[in-house]
């Protein structure tokens, strides 16, 4: 039980830093590029930067605005929440699947044919790290409550 006691005033510190900054860090993330849109023409080349904001990134960005509104609220209400820390789970589920989906599909591609290419960019990547983090902190705050919790006895 010590040891416990030990790992959790360890980590207590890791998880609050991981509480302000892993939201932002997904915010940020999704106006940040995602993908780069390269047409090629005879004669010209034109590229373009896209963020987050189309496609499945939409998902994504849905859960940093979500990770986003868990964060003031624990700012605001700084007691244990479980639904809070449903919350922040879910949000970092929004942005994993998110960028899962759009990593895969590749964005949307304005055409096919050799003339286009579509490549990722460090926005989609970080959006998707941010993401795991949440998952991982809600994971570690829900265990560690539950897990120091005694439950009443049963009536019977």
């Amino acid at each position: 039980m010590a040891a416990m006691d030990r790992l959790r005033s360890f980590a207590a510190p890791a998880l609050r830093v991981l509480a302000v900054l892993v939201p932002l860090i997904a915010a940020v993330a999704c106006w940040l590029a995602w993908e780069r849109v390269e047409v090629r023409v005879p004669g010209d080349v034109q590229a373009r930067s896209l963020d987050g904001f189309h496609g499945s990134g939409l998902a994504a960005c849905v859960g940093a605005a979500l990770a986003l509104l868990m964060l003031a609220d624990a700012l605001l209400r700084p007691r244990p929440s479980q639904i809070r820390v449903a919350g922040v789970a879910f949000a970092g589920a929004l942005l994993v699947v998110g960028a899962v989906l759009f990593t895969s599909t590749g964005g949307y591609r304005p055409a096919s044919g050799e003339g286009y290419s579509v490549s990722l960019q460090p926005g989609l990547f970080a959006a998707g790290i941010a993401g795991l983090l949440l998952v991982l902190s809600a994971v570690l705050q829900g265990g560690w409550r539950r897990g120091g919790s005694r439950s009443p006895a049963s009536s019977g």
